[in-house]
């Protein structure tokens, strides 16, 4: 460039270079050049002008100016420059269709072909007013538009990605390979597309099938929309494991070839992507690696995602132009599990792609809803997702103890007793745990340590304190957590005997070890049986796996690995000895055990199992009974639920804005790391604080700063409040100001220590089942409601009842009745209906499990006044009527003999499992393992009974 040219200049001439243009002057142009950016004089001041050529042809403008300039007024400078010259200098009198804009802060972009062909016709289904300008990293590369002209020209009536897009939705989509929420997701997506927009979110519950959805629209965004490449981008590797088996398990309709034989997948752990690759799938952290130019941790290094990338990019993951993966690279970007990690530190790698993005997640939170610009294609709740049986719903058992709720103080001394009998008073000593590198040493106690339930595993754990939560779980669960159930099949009553597929969150790596060790004793088990499953553990990725195919271990203990995103479709239990404050965690959290399985797949891992119908929460600390709150501005990015201690000292450092909830933590971890520090580590904090303050003065401080209420009141009353800003300011002012000081608190918290208190009895205060009466409640009154307004569609099923009609007509008229209530009130589902019946005692004694339509019946026989004012158990109507039909045949001198009684009861088990009895059903279950249909007619031979005969008269005594 010559040196007339401003120094403002200088910028874009070098991204045009870096995306692989040859920047000249008319009068430098080189023959056989394929990408040149001219540099001319424009006709207006104060810009710079650059005519872009594809071999020779000139094809758009880049327009530059002074940073002062805004980016709205120079691309309608850009517009004008354009419009001076004939498309591809044909003379066909259109302006050129690529234009570029920048004030050397940001790079801006308009195709006008998104809205009018090279013929100057207008593109099918373009928005009024032309073609949409979007910001842009930097200049397309010279081979990317190359290639959009090549589509242009040999597609003119869809010469864009845009302008294709909007065909999608007319494309024929397979809706019978896909539930109803998933098609509704891919319409929706495809209108969003359609209008241009270039973020879109889906919420969907978990395990309702988001992947799959995602799978079948990237085949249809690379088949009908010719999209040149997507990208899949997840958090952790075990997430991108779970995606790369989805899509190679995925054969397009109408294909006998799975998808990645037709368009290359590619799950992207080292080296480079290559051009041929269709759909890649990636961690964010890996792929910024890549962009970034930063050396790529090994494919099998699954703690780089979950410990060193986030120190690796710092507080933000920046990134620069790479020729190699330029932005251009990809048009289309899912994000999984969006409500984390794209915000903060790895927001700027989304920012670098020129692509549409698609967000998927079971938990909105609102930066989520602002990232995405409140474009919400599709909401599918939890709820929805129960009604329909795509996803089980949960019970609730509570386990409470007397140091789990109150805390416990361990004591200066305790009592021995001598052989002799006598009993001595010696003084304490317990061990204790050097959390960062787990050795052990002996402590002396010299006063009484109290501690509350807040310190728990943060500063002490209490040994007898998870021996009674485990003990009392062991003790309870397959009386009272997993009740006997009715085996729908037989009608039998089936208790468990192996323990289900169950879950346990830990606070921590230390927290983990110790309740694995107490599940082995409890249980009295080898190792195989528990194991614990962390980003950290030795081990974790075939662990998993054996956990989610295998019979063995039973029970997994995990802190972060398995909490999030992580399907196990056998888990069927999830014990919380880990508060969670974080509503969007919790639910992430929850959603492991919400997974639909076949009964078939459920008794390869659980022998025993009879239907997975819903899962368990066993809250051992109170985490279903709070409030949970949305994510605050400095939550993790892997979704934890408050920040760390180093992250908000860290944020003080950086002087970002803390908000009012950050300080309250703040002040809470400060105040818990001030009860574990000895007089050392407190005088290397205080000498960093202000003369004559202590460590309590500075905790004092935060704590008043983030007194919201104390303001409030101070206003109601009409007296003058300090300002919530300048206050939370004063309180973090030395936290600010000193490195010094941030560094001897993080010093005094990473040298702690964690102290073990296995003195302390704990004491079990409540173990027993959560019912909210008050849900029980609102549904049993609206479906009595409902029942009410809505006589005429009760009448033909009264009718039935009444004229005892055949059992088949009974529940032809029932699943009428269902159908017809299904069709508005989707969440009334007879599971649902029933919980509410057994939550409020009107089913007393019942269990709450394996509900179908037997136990719709036994409601609706309740509701209509069929037995009485008193609920019947359906299994007690069949039985009371097998013995009323005993009773007749005995007056009419007809008896049973022993085998002939145990078909007798066989088939009344059928009648309650099913609410009738055919032949054909003899040959099911426990039945067909009996002898079946034929052993049935060698019992009978001598009876005065036909077997065909005999299974009729049942039926219509017994059943329905």
């Amino acid at each position: 460039m010559s040196s007339t040219v401003p120094q403002w200049a200088t910028g874009p001439a070098e991204s045009l270079e870096a995306a692989g243009w040859r920047v000249c002057t008319p009068g430098t142009r080189e023959l056989g050049t394929p990408y040149e950016a001219v540099r001319t004089k424009p006709p207006e001041p104060d810009l710079l002008l650059f005519d872009l050529y594809v071999r020779g042809r000139m094809c758009g403008v880049a327009v530059a100016g002074p940073p002062h300039h805004e980016l709205q007024d120079l691309g309608e400078a850009a517009e004008r420059l354009a419009a001076r010259v004939d498309v591809l200098g044909d003379g066909g009198g259109l302006p050129l269709p690529f234009r570029y804009v920048t004030n050397g802060s940001a790079w801006e972009f308009c195709n006008s072909l998104d809205a009018e062909r090279l013929d100057g016709a207008p593109v099918n289904g373009a928005p009024e007013g032309g073609a949409r300008s979007r910001k842009v990293f930097a200049p397309h590369q010279g081979a990317t538009v190359e290639r959009w002209l090549r589509e242009a020209e040999s597609y003119p009536s869809m010469p864009t990605l845009q302008a294709r897009l909007r065909t999608l939705p007319s494309k024929p989509l397979a809706r019978s390979r896909l539930r109803s929420a998933q098609y509704r997701s891919i319409k929706n997506l495809e209108r969003s597309l359609a209008r241009g927009d270039r973020r879109s979110l889906i919420q969907m519950a978990t395990a309702a099938g988001k992947t799959y959805t995602v799978v079948e629209e990237s085949y249809r965004l690379l088949r009908h929309a010719r999209a040149h490449r997507v990208l899949f981008l997840v958090d952790r590797f075990n997430l991108g494991e779970q995606a790369y088996n989805a899509y190679r398990g995925f054969t397009p309709l109408g294909s006998n070839r799975p998808l990645h034989e037709q368009m290359p997948l590619r799950l992207f752990t080292k080296g480079t992507v290559a051009e041929s690759d269709k759909i890649v799938i990636s961690t964010i952290q890996r792929m910024w690696c890549r962009i970034s130019g930063v050396e790529m941790p090994a494919p099998d290094d699954e703690d780089f995602e979950t410990e060193r990338a986030d120190k690796l990019a710092g507080k933000k993951a920046s990134v620069r132009y790479n020729p190699e993966l330029p932005p251009d690279f990809f048009d289309v970007i899912v994000v999984d599990e969006c409500h984390r990690s794209i915000y903060n530190r790895w927001r700027p790698v989304l920012e670098y792609f020129d692509a549409h993005v698609v967000g998927l997640t079971a938990t909105p939170m609102l930066r989520t809803f602002a990232f995405f610009d409140n474009n919400i294609v599709s909401q599918y709740s939890s709820a929805e997702a129960v009604a329909d049986g795509v996803n089980v719903d949960y019970d609730i058992y509570k386990i409470a103890t007397r140091i789990t709720q109150q805390g416990s103080t361990i004591p200066a001394q305790r009592e021995f007793v001598a052989p002799d009998g006598t009993v001595e008073r010696v003084n304490s000593v317990i061990a204790k745990i050097h959390k960062p590198t787990r050795a052990e040493r002996w402590h002396a106690v010299e006063d009484d340590d109290p501690y509350t339930r807040t310190e728990i595993n943060h500063r002490v754990r209490s040994k007898d304190q998870i021996r009674m939560v485990i003990e009392t779980f062991r003790d309870r669960l397959f009386t009272e957590i997993f009740p006997p159930v009715v085996d729908r099949e037989t009608g039998e009553i089936q208790s468990r005997h192996e323990v289900p597929k169950t879950l346990v969150f830990a606070h921590n790596e230390l927290h983990a070890d110790a309740i694995v060790k107490a599940v082995l004793t409890a249980f009295g088990k080898g190792d195989g049986f528990c194991r614990k499953i962390t980003s950290k553990a030795p081990g974790a990725k075939q662990a998993l796996s054996d956990f989610r195919n295998k019979r063995e271990p039973r029970v997994a203990v995990t802190v972060d690995m398995i909490a999030t995103g992580t399907d196990v479709p056998a888990l069927e239990c999830l014990l919380f000895m880990r508060d969670i404050q974080s509503w969007a965690y919790f639910e992430q959290m929850k959603g492991r055990g919400a997974r639909t399985i076949s009964d078939r797949d459920l008794r390869k891992v659980t022998e025993g199992a009879v239907h997975k119908d819903r899962f368990v929460i066993v809250d051992a600390v109170g985490v279903t009974e709070h409030a949970k709150t949305d994510a605050r501005p400095l939550v993790r990015d892997d979704a934890e639920p408050v920040p760390s201690l180093e992250r908000l000292l860290g944020a003080c450092g950086e002087r970002s804005t803390l908000h009012v909830g950050d300080v309250a933590t703040l002040a809470g971890r400060l105040g818990r790391l001030g009860r574990r520090l000895d007089t050392h580590a407190r005088a290397a904090i205080e000498e960093h604080l202000g003369p004559g303050e202590t460590y309590e003065d500075l905790v004092r401080g935060l704590v008043r700063a983030a007194d919201t209420d104390r303001r409030l009141e101070a206003r109601a009353k009409g007296e003058p409040a300090a300002d919530e800003a300048m206050e939370i300011a004063e309180a973090l002012r030395l936290l600010v100001e000193s490195d010094k000081l941030r560094e001897a608190l993080l010093s005094a918290a990473r040298d702690s220590w964690l102290l073990i208190d296995d003195i302390s009895e704990d004491q079990l205060l409540e173990a027993r089942g959560l019912r909210d009466e008050e849900e029980a409640r609102r549904v049993v009154d609206n479906w009595r409601t409902y029942i009410t307004e809505h006589e005429d569609e009760i009448t033909p099923l009264r009718i039935a009842f009444r004229e005892r009609r055949p059992p088949r007509e009974i529940l032809d008229a029932l699943r009428e009745l269902i159908a017809k209530v299904r069709a508005t009130r989707r969440e009334w589902t007879e599971a649902r209906l029933w919980k509410a019946y057994v939550d409020l005692d009107i089913a007393r004694g019942a269990t709450r499990r394996n509900a179908g339509l037997v136990e719709f019946l036994a409601v609706m026989r309740f509701e209509l006044g069929l037995d009485g004012d008193e609920f019947r158990p359906y299994r007690s109507t069949v039985e009371s009527r097998l013995e009323a039909w005993l009773a007749r045949q005995d007056t009419v001198g007809v008896t049973f003999d022993e085998r002939q009684q145990a078909w007798l009861r066989r088939i009344a088990d059928a009648v309650v499992a099913n609410a009738t009895v055919s032949v054909a059903s003899l040959d099911e279950g426990t039945r067909r393992r009996a002898g079946g249909y034929g052993d049935f007619v060698d019992a009978f031979k001598d009876s005065r009974w036909e077997p065909g005969e005999l299974v009729d008269e049942l039926d219509r005594k017994l059943g329905a």
